[in-house]
């Protein structure tokens, strides 16, 4: 029997998580908790809304899975801590692949990846754990992917292609064949990527060019909210 699954995470993506899995059979939302702080209400899309420190007593690992989902816009490094966060609780963390995702069986996948509808996985990938891929992405084939990235809508990556961890690519952005994003690699909206990129660093335009770097900060972009 498939566990019903609680979500840690009552952001924009927690809203485009629950819509799309309404059209998934084999994973149905229990619940959505989130941190004190957070706690606005009993009620998130009409699903129970817990405290996050409470929720182990009241839906039990042995009795359901978990995904944590945060989009780390305000703060990209707080993806992982979050992640780890979850992880630390006991629960089974699952990936969420849109019914409406063209994946192949033959990749290989870590756990609590979100890849949202009308994508493309190519064959032949490997995906570590904690990424977003966002609506109408192509991903080539033989690609790499490390952990906490995010993926946004309409990116165009070709095959053969690094992404290490903690990267954002924005909307729209295309990545040519055999390429590398090194670690924490941010690359604009509508940028074109025809080179390596080095840690930590901001990148835009078409070709994209070198901006600035934000090693101690890491990404951070002005939002109105998650």
């Amino acid at each position: 029997m498939i566990k019903k699954v609680v979500v840690y995470g009552n952001t924009v993506l927690s809203k485009s998580l629950y819509c799309d899995s309404i059209k998934n059979p084999d994973f149905e939302i229990a619940c959505f908790a989130v941190d004190e702080e957070y706690l606005h209400g009993p009620e998130f899309l009409g699903l129970p809304q817990i405290n996050f420190q409470e929720i182990i007593d009241l839906y039990p690992p042995d009795e359901y899975d978990m995904i944590s989902i945060l989009g780390g816009y305000s703060c990209m490094r707080n993806r992982e801590a979050m992640y780890s966060k979850a992880k630390n609780t006991g629960y089974k963390l699952r990936n969420y692949i849109s019914p409406s995702c063209d994946i192949t069986p033959e990749i290989h996948i870590g756990e609590n990846n979100v890849i949202f509808g009308q994508t493309h996985i190519g064959r032949g990938g490997k995906m570590g754990s904690n990424n977003i891929i966002r609506q109408q992405v192509y991903l080539g084939h033989d690609f790499v992917m490390g952990n906490n990235n995010v993926i946004g809508a309409g990116c165009k990556i070709g095959g053969n292609c690094v992404i290490e961890n903690t990267c954002y690519l924005g909307l729209g952005a295309t990545v040519i064949n055999n390429t590398t994003l090194a670690e924490e690699t941010l690359i604009g909206a509508g940028s074109v990527v025809i080179r390596n990129t080095t840690p930590y660093s901001k990148n835009i335009g078409n070709p994209s060019r070198l901006i600035g770097y934000h090693k101690e900060e890491g990404i951070k972009m002005r939002v109105n909210h998650e």
